[in-house]
């Protein structure tokens, strides 16, 4: 076995080293044994048998704590190593790992081994925390050039994967660009009760990655190469003789058989990650960079799409009008200025919960041209901080949790049913304005014949009419772009929020038509389902020619991401708007991310100082009232 030297954990600082840098990702359910397993592995690959590891010093990178029932069957208390301020050792339930951190060794004369520890996926803290760790992985993985290996670790025996371990995974895969599917391994703990084999776990295992191949047409192996039995055990059973606990021969003899096999894992999974292709992490984090982007645009350009069929419907009715007008010059250009309508987002101080039920939202008609503007009348919650939810999308789950929301998920605030509300970090609001071309006006002004006029009108407002439908065949051109990078991209398909959002704006115009039945134009209605149909004929076509290995599907990458959305802030009508909304959404959401956490710490100070507050018998009655209600 090759000689290793045990380095200290790294803060932030890349080794300048010239050795081959290996460098593996840990990720697994809290509790499978991960920390433990790091310790145990730098052992396994030090020494070849249990003889060997009983008669050296033992490395110990991570602090670990364990009982163990001695030979009176009296429980005593093993622990290894020193405090560790990334650990908490002793809290039971939480993800023992608290940070990301990497703990490295050498190996031989030119490899250095980079362990990179993360915490457990499905904390106690919840699945919020889950994905806070999740960006704070990918933000740790960012300092390093490439991963060799990426562990998901899994206990042998458990006959279905929990929902939150499945939830994560795919949450994880979605994350990962797809480069990085033949760096995954599966690495199975404790598995000296399944003879040293994957056991239950490798059924539910199966059809997971079989469901994501037929989604997404990824395929990650799992065979010998990709999944590796080690015994975390052996490792605890020489940490307790370190302790003083008694063992018979028996148990030793087991132990070393356990031992062994586990530093032939060992060895096979350093050879295994060593001749896997690098994943290059700078593909991982350009792919999570621009499909934030893309994310960021889909409400905004759903908007657009209905702006675009409010504005054709305003220009048709012009159109009809000047076709009809029998008169004189002058009453013609009272139609010179073009009604048109645009979207300006307004940042919230606040992130709300609204209900966008027909009898929680008000249709206000405005101006000449009669104008239909939606108003969220109903604040549920004016100051919702909750976590884990998708912003500006009815019937997102999460809304469940909102306070508003009382445990029959009917809100207390309106009555409605929690898939009726919305929660919002900036308002999207309806402007009227009218729009004049220079040039025509100019051109009208000397123009004496009526007819002329009449006919120079008529070509304006088919002009708009024109320019207005290229912008819309442009944006829904880039938006399927998007919706082929999110899917070509990440090993697992990420799915997109345009149509979600198209649905939102379609269930607007329903309202308004319902409000206004005989007097609503049914274009703009239809031209959203239709956009809507196309889309999503088109997203099917690309989904099959992706699970087919189509190779005449030209890949988009993070760059073009970037090159389409300057695109679309460079549309002459629509461009400008677009830009000013997706300021707007990524500062409101930046706003909403700083309160979330001022209003967390401030939670945790209300209930320490609650607590000592009802501890305190001498505290006037007022007072207590008064903070009780702060409380709350």
């Amino acid at each position: 076995m090759d000689e290793l030297e045990i380095i200290l954990p790294q803060e932030a600082d890349i080794p300048t080293s010239e050795n081959e840098e290996i460098n593996i990702l840990l990720l697994g359910e809290t509790g499978v044994g991960k920390s433990t397993f790091i310790n145990a592995f730098v052992n396994y690959l030090k020494f070849d048998t249990l003889y060997d590891a009983k008669n050296e010093e033992l490395e110990v990178l991570i602090t670990s704590k364990f009982t163990v029932t001695d030979e009176n069957y009296e429980m005593k208390s093993i622990k290894i190593g020193d405090n560790d301020p990334n650990e908490l050792a002793d809290d039971k339930g939480t993800s023992s790992t608290q940070g990301c951190i990497d703990y490295e060794f050498a190996m031989g004369n030119n490899a250095l081994v980079r362990l990179i520890d993360t915490p457990g996926i499905g904390d106690t803290r919840g699945i919020d925390k889950d994905k806070e760790n999740f960006e704070n992985i990918l933000k740790y993985i960012a300092r390093y050039k490439h991963l060799n290996g990426i562990c998901i670790f899994l206990k042998p025996n458990s006959a279905r994967l929990t929902v939150v371990f499945r939830f994560c995974i795919q949450e994880l895969l979605s994350h990962l660009h797809r480069s990085a599917k033949d760096n995954i391994v599966f690495c199975f703990t404790n598995s000296r009760t399944t003879f040293y084999r994957p056991g239950e776990t490798l059924v539910p295992l199966r059809e997971q990655l079989d469901e994501l191949r037929k989604r997404s047409g990824i395929e990650i192996k799992i065979d010998r190469d990709t999944m590796y039995c080690f015994d975390n055990e052996a490792f605890r059973f020489l940490a307790a003789i370190r302790g003083g606990i008694k063992f018979n021969d028996d148990d030793e003899k087991s132990f070393a058989e356990s031992w062994r096999i586990s530093a032939e894992e060992s060895s096979r999974l350093i050879q295994h990650v060593r001749s896997r292709q690098r994943h290059e992490v700078q593909d991982t984090l350009s792919l999570n960079n621009a499909r934030n982007m893309v994310v960021e645009l889909s409400k905004p350009l759903a908007g657009i799409e209905q702006v675009i069929q409010i504005n054709l419907s305003l220009i048709k009715s012009q159109q009809d009008d000047i076709k009809n007008c029998s008169k004189n010059i002058e009453d013609l250009k009272k139609d010179l200025y073009i009604p048109q309508v645009d979207l300006e987002a307004e940042e919230l101080q606040y992130p709300q919960t609204v209900c966008t039920s027909q009898s929680c939202v008000d249709v206000l008609t405005t101006g000449e041209d009669k104008v239909k503007k939606f108003h969220y009348k109903t604040q549920c919650h004016s100051r919702c901080y909750l976590t884990n939810v998708t912003c500006n999308v009815v019937n997102n789950e999460a809304l469940r949790h909102c306070s508003a929301m009382g445990p029959k998920g009917t809100c207390q605030h309106c009555g409605c049913l929690w898939n009726a509300h919305m929660h919002i970090t900036y308002d999207l609001k309806v402007v009227e304005k009218k729009v004049v071309d220079p040039n025509i006006e100019m051109r009208i002004s000397k123009t004496k014949s009526f007819q002329e006029t009449k006919a120079a009108l008529l070509a304006d407002k088919q002009n708009r009419t024109e320019l207005l439908r290229k912008e819309q065949h442009t944006i829904n051109s880039i938006n399927i772009q998007f919706a082929k990078f999110l899917r070509q991209s990440a090993i697992a398909p990420f799915n997109d929020a345009y149509a979600d959002y198209l649905d939102h704006f379609i269930n607007q115009e329903k309202i308004k038509k319902a409000d206004d039945l005989f007097n609503y134009n049914n274009e703009i209605l239809d031209g959203l389902e239709d956009t809507k149909r196309v889309y999503l004929t088109k997203i099917e076509s690309i989904k099959k020619a992706i699970e087919n290995g189509d190779s005449s599907e030209q890949s988009i990458s993070p760059e073009d991401i970037e090159r389409l959305a300057q695109q679309l802030y460079s549309l002459e009508l629509t461009g400008n708007t677009l830009k000013k909304i997706n300021d707007i959404v990524v500062s409101s959401q930046a706003s909403a991310f700083f309160n979330e956490r001022n209003n967390s710490s401030m939670r945790r100070k209300r209930m320490f100082f609650a607590k000592r507050a009802r501890g305190n018998r001498y505290l006037p009655q007022k007072i207590y009232q008064a903070l009780s209600s702060i409380w709350k």
